[in-house]
């Protein structure tokens, strides 16, 4: 029987999840389909019950879903449990666990450019799903200071609960810009043409300063070129994107995921960029 693989959220028509997982399962020669499915507002239980009737084997959750699909999991994962965020499901028997492969796909890529050690001031604008899990592996694997910034200061506050690391507004994360070695954006600011407003400004950015935006398509975002103008080591999306899909597709299959062959698949869908 042929199996049932998709992404879901809202937007969905930019992700390149389907043509990079579709190619993974024909070179593996797994009978099976991965289709993209946008999820409107207020359809998202629908929608589960939904993929749950279909036998569906696993699908990913992308923004911004990632903490709705909590209720409807049957198991989690120790790692999406503590940054209570989801962006694989995995079904066994009908039965649905929770992964969260985000931050560890994202540290992995970060750690291509260099090590990451306790002199490191991190700052990470936002504090939806992804950055959970970001903070999460940057905690669990780094001795580097963290401090995250939010539009609602409180979700940051959450997010840092517990911790020795710091929240504050996005204005004084703005005027703090200087003292980071490494800056995160996090939020979907630059992922279309109509949220293109940088969630904060890079004025006073130290150059040599790394900034990476979690957006890969497009491959440049508004701030990412900011960052660039003032001397800035930027990284995208990318890496972050190949890594946390490799996890899932082994998560999935059992199978070695090619990441060379993802990336590759990526890049030529982006422009060669």
């Amino acid at each position: 029987m042929k199996e049932l693989y998709c992404v879901i959220g809202n937007p969905i028509a930019h992700s390149l999840s389907p043509v990079m997982h579709t190619a993974l399962l024909e070179q593996n020669k797994i009978d099976a389909s991965f289709v993209p499915f946008l999820i409107k507002e207020g359809t998202f239980t629908t929608v589960m019950e939904g993929l749950k009737a279909l036998g569906i084997s696993g699908f990913n959750i992308t923004s911004p879903f990632k903490e709705d699909i909590l209720p409807f999991l049957d198991e989690l994962d120790p790692e999406a449990e503590s940054c209570g965020a989801v962006n694989t499901v995995v079904s066994r028997n009908g039965r649905w666990k929770g992964f969260n492969t985000d931050g560890i796909g994202y540290l992995e890529g970060l750690q291509d450019i260099r090590a990451i050690t306790e002199a490191d001031r991190i700052l990470i604008v936002g504090a939806g799903g992804a950055s959970k899990a970001i903070f999460q592996a940057l905690t669990h694997h780094t001795d580097a200071r963290l401090t995250v910034a939010n539009r609602t200061l409180e979700k940051a506050v959450q997010m840092v609960e517990g911790t020795a690391h710091k929240a504050i507004s996005l204005a004084d994360a703005e005027s703090q810009i200087a003292d980071y070695t490494i800056v995160i954006q996090t939020t979907s600011s630059g992922l279309t043409k109509e949220n293109a407003n940088l969630p904060i400004r890079l004025h006073d950015l130290t150059a040599g300063t790394i900034v990476s935006d979690i957006i890969y398509n497009p491959a440049q975002t508004p701030f990412l070129k900011e960052a660039k103008a003032y001397g800035a080591v930027t990284q995208n999306g990318l890496p972050m994107f190949v890594n946390q899909a490799a996890i899932a597709f082994e998560l999935w299959t059992g199978k070695k995921a090619d990441r060379d062959l993802m990336r590759e698949i990526v890049l030529k869908q982006l422009g060669g960029k």
